[in-house]
C-alpha cells in the first residue's frame, strides 16, 4: 500500500512539474495545402506512368532518404536512391499505380505528407493487379513553388 501511494505521489509531482502544452484556439485550415499536396502527388504518378524512371527521379530533393535493402540501411542522396528504385522499373509489362487518400502539412507551409495506395499492375490491363500498398511520401516545397520528394517509402499489403 505504502509504495502505490509512494508511486501515486511521485507521479503527481511529475505531472504538476511537466510544462504545460499551448494549443491553438482553433485548427489550422490545412484545405488549401492539401490540394496542393494532392495535385503534386496526382501529378507525379501521372509522369511516372508515362516516363518511368526518368520522372521517378526527376521529383527528388537533393537530400532524399528511403529504407533499401529491405529497409536495413537507409539511402542518402538522388543517386543512391535512384539506383537502388531503378530495377522497380525493369519490367516494361508492369505499372506502378497510386493515389493519395490523405495529405497534411507542417506548421512551416513547406513540408508536408502525402498517405496513398498503390499497385502494380499490368501496363496493357489496368484491372489485372499485381500487388497493393500503401505509402508514404515527405514533401518539401521549393522557393519556385514546386514540390520535391524528402522521404518515401511504401509497404506491400495482403
Amino acid at each position: 500500500m505504502r509504495f502505490a501511494l509512494l508511486l501515486a505521489a511521485i507521479a503527481g509531482a511529475a505531472i504538476s512539474c511537466a510544462p504545460s502544452v499551448a494549443l491553438p484556439a482553433k485548427p489550422i485550415n490545412d484545405a488549401p495545402m492539401q490540394e496542393e499536396l494532392f495535385a503534386a502527388d496526382r501529378a507525379y504518378a501521372r509522369a511516372v506512368a508515362d516516363s518511368g524512371i526518368a520522372a521517378w527521379t526527376a521529383r527528388f530533393a537533393p537530400d532524399i532518404i528511403k529504407p533499401g535493402n529491405g529497409g536495413l540501411v537507409l539511402l542518402r542522396g538522388i543517386v543512391p536512391v535512384g539506383a537502388n528504385d531503378k530495377a522497380i522499373f525493369d519490367d516494361p509489362s508492369k505499372l506502378l499505380v497510386w493515389e493519395p487518400t490523405d495529405a497534411a502539412s507542417y506548421g512551416d507551409q513547406r513540408t508536408g505528407i502525402t498517405v496513398g495506395r498503390s499497385a502494380w499492375v499490368r501496363r496493357n490491363a489496368r484491372t489485372d493487379t499485381l500487388s497493393r500498398g500503401r505509402y508514404l511520401t515527405l514533401w518539401r516545397k521549393q522557393s519556385n513553388g514546386t514540390w520535391k520528394i524528402l522521404m518515401d517509402t511504401a509497404w506491400d499489403v495482403k
